[in-house]
């Protein structure tokens, strides 16, 4: 069957899915959503291996490193600081843009098929190329408010991921605005002895206010970048999920929208006619009844399909679409914490020992517990409450609200993290704080996890 002005996809050789997009969405979304599944996962490994790599280099003087002050336990230690994050950061963007292209050196890389442009219905090869078993869709507002995105679910309902399309540029704000708040606090010296000059040129004050400018512009790339601007679109996203339920209870395939029908059934560019898929729809629903039951009743089929979506699409979609909860692998891929804590390697080897474990320890909390609740956090809070988005005013009020307690909310874990490993003296009391951190992390993500597993039952 073909399709006129349907939904967007990407079609991937081998095992890789079907990749289905809705077609009211912008493109720039559709690129990020992409760049999140297929390459996000390939660019966190080898950023992280590109910043192991040179950390070990820098820790057995293979590759030149800096000096700097650490406070470990309530001692300052002076240890090596080398350019690790920045390689990763490096590394990361590298194969998050180009991933697909190394690839397709080795012949791997996917292959792209556009549905918008239909089916292929003269050439067979072509035709089964472009229809596979998985699909990946990726949901916007308007998705099933089109007769044809709904009719291709409904008929499928397996193998399908669900995600929504303004998750990637969120988790990408607070990715890109977390390494320019990393790289501002690592370069901040060098920063300083550019504009500033040497110790000799420089004053107490100026340093001093130089101090205050970085670190104010550090907070402002994670605070608007990596808070304001997520929230704002996880606001948008939670929105538009309370709205999916009513949506799906009341589609009609009747009046669900369709390209030809919306145009009076002439192309609005080559001016030429277009056939009414509307049609094309009932009549193989028909067919279908009438091979199954033996019943000819149009109307009969009809509710039978809306009463099919209310039933069985409607909780599926709910169970599937994830929401504000995102999968633990895909926040490891998008946070940068990970490499950022490569740098403690060279500090780890030179020091060894109890403040050894302590950067270890640090390390892994942030890693694992504060680099994946950046999103979770900023993204149930944003779900969260009531929302009003019809004034201006109250819109811009309840995103620096939210914001500012996801801000508040983060602060406290980093605090949680930072302080006992630099002021405590007692290991002690950072392996206790850790604990603390690391059982609601497990909690939360667990809960998630078998929701995920739950609804692909």
């Amino acid at each position: 069957m073909e399709r006129q002005g349907a939904a967007g996809a990407h079609r991937l050789s081998g095992s890789e899915p079907l990749s289905a997009m809705t077609g009211g969405s912008c493109g720039s979304l559709k690129f990020l959503s992409l760049l999140l599944v297929f390459n996000s996962r390939a660019a966190a490994v080898i950023a992280v291996s590109v910043s192991v790599t040179v950390a070990l280099l820098e820790a057995y003087d293979v590759m030149p490193s800096k000096r700097a002050e650490r406070l470990i336990g309530g001692r300052v230690y002076i240890t090596q600081s080398g350019e690790a994050s920045l390689c990763g950061l490096v590394a990361y963007l590298f194969i998050l843009c180009l991933w697909q292209r190394i690839l397709s050196l080795c012949g791997r890389s996917a292959s792209v098929f556009l549905d918008k442009l239909c089916i292929d219905q003269e050439n067979e090869e072509q035709k089964e190329r472009a229809i596979l078993d998985r699909l990946l869709i990726l949901w916007s507002p308007s998705y099933f408010d089109r007769l044809w995105c709904t009719y291709e679910l409904a008929s499928g309902m397996r193998d399908i991921i669900l995600t929504p399309i303004h998750v990637a540029p969120a988790l990408f704000a607070i990715t890109f605005s977390l390494w320019s708040s990393i790289i501002i606090f690592i370069y901040a010296v060098t920063i300083r002895s550019y504009f500033l000059g040497s110790d000799v040129q420089r004053s107490g004050s100026d340093v001093l206010t130089f101090d205050v400018v970085s670190g104010v512009a550090a907070f402002l790339c994670v605070h608007v970048g990596g808070v304001i601007l997520p929230t704002h679109l996880s606001r948008r996203l939670a929105n538009s999920l309370r709205l999916l339920p009513q949506q799906l209870e009341s589609f009609s395939i009747r009046e669900a929208n369709c390209f030809c029908c919306s145009h009076y059934h002439v192309h609005p560019e080559t001016k030429k006619h277009l056939p009414c898929d509307r049609q094309l729809i009932f009549k193989m629903l028909l067919q279908w009844q009438q091979d199954f039951t033996g019943s000819v009743e149009s109307v009969a089929t009809l509710e039978a399909f809306d009463f099919r979506i209310r039933q069985k699409l409607k909780p599926w979609v709910l169970r599937h679409i994830g929401g504000a909860h995102v999968p633990f692998s895909m926040l490891l891929a998008c946070v940068p914490l990970m490499c950022s804590t490569m740098d403690y390697i060279p500090v780890m080897i030179e020091l060894g020992g109890v403040p050894a474990f302590r950067l270890g320890l640090d390390a892994a909390l942030q890693s694992f517990v504060l680099g994946p609740g950046v999103a979770t956090a900023i993204m149930m809070i944003s779900a969260a409450g009531f929302d009003y988005k019809n004034h201006v005013g109250c819109d811009l009020f309840l995103t620096l609200l939210k914001s500012t307690a996801s801000t508040l909310v983060l602060a406290i874990i980093w605090a949680s993290i930072n302080i006992p490993r630099s002021i405590l003296e007692h290991v002690g009391w950072q392996l206790a704080v850790g604990a603390v951190l690391v059982v609601p992390t497990i909690a939360i993500f667990r809960c998630c996890c078998s929701r995920a597993v739950g609804g692909s039952d």
